[in-house]
């Protein structure tokens, strides 16, 4: 038992530091036949990789879909029914919903998860759809496309129903390979002649031909905008409308750029390492305008991570990406020329890497600060305010339980509890009272003291206890305002923030939604929260905005679109009046609470008494 509590510790206490900058390995399988594909990382915790792997038993090809939820430390995987089954794309869109393609005979497949990747359930597809669906891309939890061969496919309904875009130019040897879309509209594919295999008497025919094309309409229909690329091109990405990127290759590695929202792509380079540069770019991905990564191969013993921190303008080869397989020995060894193929990044400074025997790589960056129990809250030791990382009930934003522990993180534990007076933590916390007794001087008693009242376990003042007032249960209560209880009676205290009291009246409590916000000014809003707008400026005058008479004073302003204006020359503004159901938008403003509170002065006391 004691050798399970202490590796239970040993566990807790790893998950709580901090990654270190740089790539850690989080998975590898070294066999010949093991290949992650895709990789799609919505969140800094969660991820899902897709792929195959080789079956020891049977040595067949079996799907592989691996998932995790804390940061790549362990993974749960699933499988897909059928025969070669193998999924080739995924895409996460948060850490529970996702969405994946696969190659399966006859007809190429869709399958959905809303449970983190754990089970998948497969999606219905138009007529005539064939070949593979090479990558998948969801916007948001309704609009996703995906591609292969001819197809184009795209769903407005989180993948319920599929439908089929029109693909204009693309031709008959070439294939689509990758989509993205930075709205609902606009979006982009790339594609190319795939690599045609040689044999004893034709040498192989690297990829070539590539093109790109963009769809202004959902993917419904889809247009040619650059091609007749040397390679082909196998993904794309944008960090805005504005800027993307195209990555591919055939017998060089391919880099393209976009400044101007696809309407022209330049070819940016590939830097070249110990052993040349990469022949093929297998995907590419950016946090922002500036900073990005890609993944390529030199043939088929030579992966190379590569970075740039000036939008493309220069890529560099990150060597340090080596350093995570060290210390391996035996096959394991061999993981480090594992061919790459996938990377997701869901924020600078965090993001995966996936490829062959399995290989998952995953990369902390400087600036990154980890939130390792996933409450929204960053660990302190990095600039976070959460004071226990490890536990998802402790952070700033947890509500104080009577435990003995500081849950929301300000240095006090138990402070919302009184331990002299609360019967279900009466001395101590957890400790209960008998329903016959009460707390009182952190013990459970029969009697309150004679000054006091009991009112079921409490002992209270009437006289001035507003929960109680002026007898058990009496609660004083006014509409967004506070409550007092002086001499058994309700007084009505300070209004809430963001609510003012006109009428005087207690019943009604602080009934008029305003901020005082300084003098009035000529705006169209009751700066004061006098109840009147505008008072008290004789330049703030209405002037005829030209529309149509609409019986408003002196313009027209059909749909109350009048407007006000300075008056420089009047010292004030000139003030257009609203007619019909337009008049008083300040108000109106006012009442959809789009104007932020701020709290009234106390009022004297004792204030209104409730009658």
């Amino acid at each position: 038992m004691k050798s399970l509590q202490s590796l239970f510790l040993v566990t807790c206490l790893l998950a709580t530091i901090p990654a270190e900058a740089g790539w850690e390995l989080l998975n590898v399988e070294v066999n010949d036949g093991n290949q992650l594909i895709d990789i799609s990382m919505p969140t800094e915790r969660d991820a899902c990789a897709v792929g195959a792997f080789k079956s020891p038993s049977s040595g067949n090809s079996e799907p592989r879909i691996m998932c995790t939820s804390d940061g790549g430390q362990t993974w749960y995987k699933a499988s897909l029914e059928g025969f070669l089954n193998i999924p080739v794309a995924v895409s996460m869109v948060d850490a529970e919903l996702g969405f994946l393609t696969s190659m399966s005979l006859p007809d190429p497949k869709i399958y959905r998860t809303e449970n983190g990747g754990r089970s998948w359930s497969e999606q219905t597809l138009p007529q005539g759809v064939s070949g593979m669906l090479s990558d998948i891309f969801f916007l948001d939890e309704n609009r996703g496309w995906a591609v292969g061969g001819s197809s184009a496919l795209y769903t407005e309904d989180g993948g319920t129903t599929w439908q089929t875009g029109t693909v204009s130019g693309l031709g008959e040897e070439r294939a689509l390979n990758g989509v993205f879309f930075v709205d609902a509209s606009h979006g982009w594919v790339v594609g190319g002649v795939p690599m045609e295999e040689g044999d004893e008497w034709t040498d192989p025919v690297p990829p070539h031909d590539g093109i790109i094309m963009s769809s202004e309409d959902g993917g419904h229909s889809w247009q040619a905008v650059s091609d007749g690329y040397a390679g082909s091109l196998q993904r794309i990405w944008f960090a805005n409308s504005q800027h993307g990127w195209a990555v591919g290759g055939g017998e060089a590695g391919l880099i393209l750029h976009t400044g101007n929202g696809g309407a022209a792509w330049d070819e940016q380079t590939v830097p070249s390492g110990q052993h040349g540069a990469a022949d093929f770019v297998t995907d590419v991905v950016f946090t922002d305008v500036q900073t990005g990564y890609a993944v390529g191969n030199i043939g088929e013993g030579t992966p190379m991570v590569l970075m740039t921190e000036d939008g493309g303008g220069t890529w560099s080869i990150d060597d340090t990406y080596q350093q995570a397989f060290e210390g391996l020995s035996g096959l394991e060894a061999f993981a480090k020329y594992a061919m790459l193929s996938g990377v997701s990044f869901p924020m600078q400074g965090r993001g995966m890497i996936c490829g062959a025997h399995m290989v998952v790589v995953g990369f902390s960056g400087q600036g990154f600060c980890q939130d390792a129990d996933a409450d929204g809250h960053e660990d302190e030791s990095c600039g976070g305010d959460d004071c226990d990382d490890s536990n998802p009930y402790v952070n700033p934003s947890a509500e104080e339980i009577c435990n003995g522990l500081d849950e929301n993180c300000d240095g006090v534990a138990d402070e919302t509890f009184d331990l002299t007076r609360d019967p279900n933590n009466c001395g101590e916390c957890g400790f209960n009272c008998q329903p016959a007794q009460v707390c009182w001087d952190s013990e459970c008693v029969l009697e309150c003291p004679e000054e006091l009242t009991r009112c079921g376990q409490e002992c209270v003042d009437p006289t001035s206890d507003p929960d109680h007032c002026g007898g058990c249960d009496n609660k004083c209560d006014f509409p967004n305002a506070e409550a007092e209880c002086l001499d058994s009676e309700c007084y009505m205290g300070d209004c809430l923030a963001g609510f003012v009291d006109l009428d005087g009246n207690p019943e009604n409590g602080c009934e008029y939604e305003c901020t005082p916000d300084g003098e009035e000014v000529c705006d169209q809003i009751d700066n004061d929260c006098d109840g009147q707008t505008d008072e008290g400026l004789p330049d703030c005058q209405a002037e005829d905005d030209g529309g149509p008479s609409d019986g408003g004073t002196n313009d027209g302003g059909e749909d109350g679109a009048d407007m006000r204006q300075y008056d420089p020359e009047g010292g004030g503004c000139s003030c257009v009046s609203s007619g019909g159901e337009a008049r008083g938008v300040g108000l109106l403003l006012l009442i959809l609470g789009f104007i932020p509170g701020v709290r009234r002065k106390r009022l004297k006391r004792p204030g209104r008494r409730l009658s």
